[in-house]
C-alpha cells in the first residue's frame, strides 16, 4: 500500500504545472491520504466541506458527471407556460389611479422629498424613473436588522451585519440586485409582478416609497390592484415582518399566488457558505429552518422564514427557483403552474421560497405577512414563530415609532435654514443610532465591526437623547483597552476578534468621549466603573498591525484608570515636541507619515491638549496629584510646541514625516 501511496506522490508531483514566477502565489497541491490512516470523523470532515467527491468504483471522470447531471437544473424557459397569457390587463383593470401627488413634500428634487408631518422621506418613482443610486433605509434593533432600498432590493443580519449575513448584501456600483423578494402572480394569466420597482416592475402605475424611522412603506397600484408592503423589525426581537397588503380594485374575483423568495447566506458572503447552509421544513411550524453549522462563531444560530404558517408550496433550491441561468425577474419556477417541489436539505445553492395561493373577491383586501429571522435554537426560533403569528403587528410597529419619537424629540432645533432643521430633528440622529452604532453597515459597506474611534464619536451624539446607551459604549470600549494602554483599532464580535495597530488618536477618543459624558449627564459613577483590560502579544518592532483574538485579562481597572493609562501612553513626543503619529491620527490616509515611529502630529497636538485640559481637574479630585500635575505640565510644553514648531506664518503646518519634513508647509500645495 505504500508503495502504491508513493506512486501516486510521485505522479502528481511530476504533473503539477512548473511554479510559478517569484512574487506570485504559490499553485494549489494534491494530498494523498490512505485511507487506513485517516478516522471515520475525518473522512466525514473532509466530505462535508468537499464540492465534489468521485469514487474510481463509479466509472470514469466523464460518466460520473454526466450521471449528476440534473435533468431539472435547465435554462430558464423563455415563454410563461399559462394558457391564454395577456400582455395587457383586461379592460376593467387597465385604468391606474395615479398615486398622491408629491406636493407638499419639503425639498422634492423630482424624486424625493421630505414629509415632515409623516417624518418620512418619500421617494416616487414613475415611467421608467430610477434613483440615481440606492436611496436606502437602515432599519436595525441592537441585535438585529436589515438594509431596504427605494426599488425593494436589500438584506438582513443578524447580531453582525457582516460576519452573519442571512440574506446577501450587496455593494454594486451599478446594480441594486436583489436577494429578498415578493412575486404576485394572476393565477388565471400567469401574468407576474412585484408590490416593489424590483424584481418584477410595471410601469402601469407610479411607486411611492417611504422610508420612516424604523420602518419603510411602498405603495404601487397595477393590475387592478392595489398593493401595499410594510417593512419593520421590532423593538427588541430578531425578526424582519413585511407585510402585503393586496386590496381587489377590479369588478371580478381575483386568484393571486403571493411567493416570498430569498437567498440564504448564514456567514459573509452567499458564495462562500452556500455549500454549508442546510435547509429543512420545521416538522412543528411549517416554516423552513436553515443553519450553517460551518460558521465560526455563528454555527449554533437557526435562521427561518415563514408566512405565518400559509405557506402551500416551497423549495430550498435556488436553481429549481430562478432557473439555471436564469434572473430575478423571471424565475422558472412562477412560469410554470406545477407547485415547487418542496425540496430541502445540503448540496444545494440554497434559498426560500415560500408560496401562498389567496383569492379576494372584487374590492376586497387580503393580507401576506412575511417572517425572516434567527433565533439561538430550534426552540426559540418556534417561540419566536408562534409569538408573531399571534402578535398585533400594528401595535409592534407603534413600539417601534414610539420608540424613535422618544429619542429625536429630546431636542429640538430651529434655525433659518428649514433643511437644517429636517436634518437635525428628524435623520442626522436617527441614522447615527439605526446605522452608526446598531448595523454598522449600509449600502457601500457592511463592517459589522466595531470601530474604537468610529463608534466613540458616534455616542458623543446620543449623550443628551440615550445617555444610557453612551455610558453603556464607553465601558464597552474599556473592554478592548490592552493593559498597556494601546486599543484594538476595530475588533468583530461576539468573538471579540480584531486588530492591534500603531494608531495614534484610537485611544484618546475613550477619555475625550468619558469626558464630554461627564459634562453633559454629571455621572460621576462611571469613573469607579470596574472592566476589565485584554492581552495579546505586542506589536514586533517592524510589525504595524496584528489581528488576533485577544485574551480577557485578569487584571481589571476603574474607567478612570483605563482612561489614565490612554493618556499616559499618548505623551511620548518627537524632535518638534510634538506627539507622535504612529499610522495614523485621525486620518488614516496619513498612515506613512510615521511609520518609522518619529513622524509627528499637529492634529494630534491639539486633540491631546483638550483632553489632558479636561482631565487633569478629574485626577486632581480623586486625589492623583502625581498626574494631575504631569498633565497640566505636558498640556503647557504641547501648547509651547505647537506655536513655535507648528505655525507657518500663515496657518498650522498639518505634520512632520519622520525624517523632520514638514507636511503642510507654507509653500507647499497641499494639506
Amino acid at each position: 500500500v505504500q508503495d502504491l501511496q508513493t506512486l501516486i506522490e510521485t505522479l502528481a508531483r511530476v504533473s503539477s504545472p512548473s511554479p510559478r514566477p517569484e512574487g506570485f502565489e504559490s499553485q494549489g497541491r494534491v494530498f494523498t491520504l490512505r485511507a487506513d490512516r485517516v478516522s471515520a470523523a475525518q473522512r466525514d470532515v473532509l466530505r462535508s466541506v468537499a464540492r465534489v467527491e468521485l469514487s474510481s468504483r463509479r466509472g470514469t471522470l466523464g460518466e460520473q458527471a454526466s450521471r449528476a447531471y440534473r435533468p431539472d437544473a435547465t435554462l430558464a424557459p423563455a415563454p410563461v407556460l399559462f394558457p391564454g397569457t395577456v400582455d395587457h390587463p383586461p379592460a376593467d383593470e387597465a385604468q391606474v389611479t395615479p398615486a398622491a401627488s408629491p406636493n407638499g413634500l419639503d425639498f422634492f428634487n423630482g424624486l424625493g422629498g421630505f414629509d415632515a408631518a409623516a417624518r418620512e422621506y418619500v421617494i416616487v418613482v414613475r415611467n421608467g424613473q430610477w434613483t440615481p443610486a440606492p436611496w436606502i433605509n437602515v432599519i436595525a434593533n441592537p441585535e438585529f436588522g436589515c438594509l431596504v432600498s427605494e426599488a425593494g432590493a436589500g438584506c438582513t443580519w443578524s447580531e453582525n451585519s457582516q460576519e452573519n449575513l442571512l440574506t446577501a448584501w450587496s455593494n454594486d456600483p451599478v446594480r441594486d440586485p436583489v436577494s429578498e423578494a415578493f412575486y404576485v402572480r394572476d393565477e388565471e394569466t400567469g401574468e407576474l409582478w412585484s408590490p416593489t420597482p424590483l424584481p418584477v416592475r410595471d410601469d402601469r402605475g407610479e411607486y411611492t416609497v417611504r422610508h420612516g424611522h424604523g420602518y419603510t412603506r411602498f405603495a404601487h397600484d397595477s393590475h387592478g390592484m392595489a398593493h401595499e408592503l410594510l417593512q419593520f423589525v421590532p423593538v427588541a426581537d430578531s425578526v424582519k415582518v413585511s407585510r402585503v397588503t393586496l386590496t381587489n380594485d377590479s369588478a371580478r374575483t381575483r386568484r393571486l399566488s403571493v411567493t416570498a423568495y430569498h437567498e440564504w447566506v448564514l456567514g459573509t458572503s452567499r458564495s462562500g457558505s452556500a455549500p454549508y447552509v442546510m435547509t429543512e421544513m420545521d416538522a412543528g411550524t411549517g416554516a423552513m429552518f436553515a443553519r450553517n453549522s460551518w460558521s465560526r462563531d455563528f454555527a449554533s444560530r437557526v435562521a427561518f422564514s415563514d408566512l405565518l404558517g400559509a405557506q402551500t408550496s416551497w423549495t430550498g433550491d435556488r436553481t429549481e427557483f430562478i432557473g439555471r441561468n436564469g434572473v430575478s425577474g423571471s424565475p422558472a419556477a412562477l412560469s410554470r403552474r406545477d407547485a415547487m417541489s418542496g425540496r430541502t436539505g445540503a448540496a444545494f445553492d440554497p434559498c426560500c421560497a415560500l408560496q401562498t395561493v389567496i383569492e379576494i373577491p372584487a374590492g376586497g383586501t387580503a393580507t401576506v405577512v412575511w417572517l425572516l429571522g434567527q433565533a439561538g435554537s430550534r426552540d426559540d426560533a418556534r417561540t419566536l414563530i408562534q409569538r408573531y403569528r399571534n402578535i398585533d403587528l400594528d401595535a409592534c410597529l407603534k413600539d417601534v415609532t414610539d420608540g424613535w419619537a422618544t429619542v429625536l424629540e429630546q431636542v429640538q432645533v430651529h434655525t433659518p435654514d428649514r433643511a437644517l432643521d429636517l436634518m437635525l430633528n428628524q435623520w442626522l440622529l436617527y441614522q447615527t443610532l439605526a446605522c452608526r452604532l446598531w448595523a454598522r453597515t449600509a449600502f457601500y459597506q457592511s463592517s459589522g465591526a466595531y470601530g474604537f474611534r468610529d463608534q466613540l464619536q458616534d455616542v458623543l451624539a446620543l449623550a443628551t437623547a440615550r445617555p444610557d446607551l453612551t455610558r453603556a459604549h464607553i465601558l464597552k470600549s474599556a473592554a478592548h483597552q490592552f493593559v498597556e494602554g494601546d486599543v484594538q483599532h476595530w475588533w468583530h464580535e461576539p468573538a471579540s476578534r480584531g486588530i492591534r495597530t500603531r494608531f495614534s488618536d484610537d485611544l484618546l477618543w475613550l477619555p475625550y468621549v468619558a469626558s464630554h459624558y461627564l459634562d453633559v449627564t454629571a455621572d460621576a459613577s462611571i469613573l469607579d466603573a470596574s472592566i476589565p483590560f485584554i492581552e495579546g502579544a505586542l506589536l514586533a518592532v517592524d510589525q504595524l498591525t496584528s489581528y488576533f483574538e485577544p485574551r480577557v485579562s485578569n487584571e481589571r481597572g476603574t474607567l478612570f484608570e483605563h482612561c489614565a493609562r490612554a493618556i499616559d501612553r499618548s505623551l511620548m513626543v518627537g524632535s518638534h515636541g510634538l506627539p507622535l503619529m504612529g499610522t495614523g491620527d485621525w486620518n488614516d490616509g496619513m498612515n506613512r507619515i510615521g511609520v518609522k515611529g518619529r513622524g509627528e502630529s499637529v492634529w494630534l497636538a491639539w486633540f491631546l491638549r483638550g483632553v489632558l485640559g479636561a482631565w487633569a481637574p478629574i485626577a486632581a479630585a480623586r486625589g492623583e496629584a502625581a498626574r494631575a500635575k504631569s498633565w497640566t505640565q505636558h498640556a503647557d510644553a504641547l501648547t509651547v510646541a505647537i506655536e513655535r514648531e507648528a505655525w507657518d506664518g500663515n496657518w498650522y503646518r498639518r505634520a512632520y514625516f519622520d525624517d523632520g519634513t514638514p507636511l503642510g508647509n507654507a509653500g507647499a500645495d497641499a494639506c
